[in-house]
């Protein structure tokens, strides 16, 4: 499983690279808006998306180790 970051023209948006059941590769957003998970974040610099992606993983990792 592999990160980026991708600037858009609203932003900043963490992306994480997911496959297909017939392994084909794609990139899809990581962080989404509150409430609604088809929405991705859009970070105003480089610096915030990178600590939120960081954040997400460190709490993703805390969460799956319960």
């Amino acid at each position: 499983m592999g990160y980026r970051i991708k600037k858009y023209e609203k932003g900043f948006v963490v992306e994480v690279q997911k496959n297909t059941w017939y392994k084909k590769k794609y990139w899809t957003h990581f962080i989404s808006v509150a409430g609604i998970s088809s929405e991705p974040w859009f970070h105003s610099s480089y610096e915030y998306a990178e600590m939120n992606l960081l954040n997400e993983i460190k709490w993703q990792t805390i969460r799956n180790s319960r």
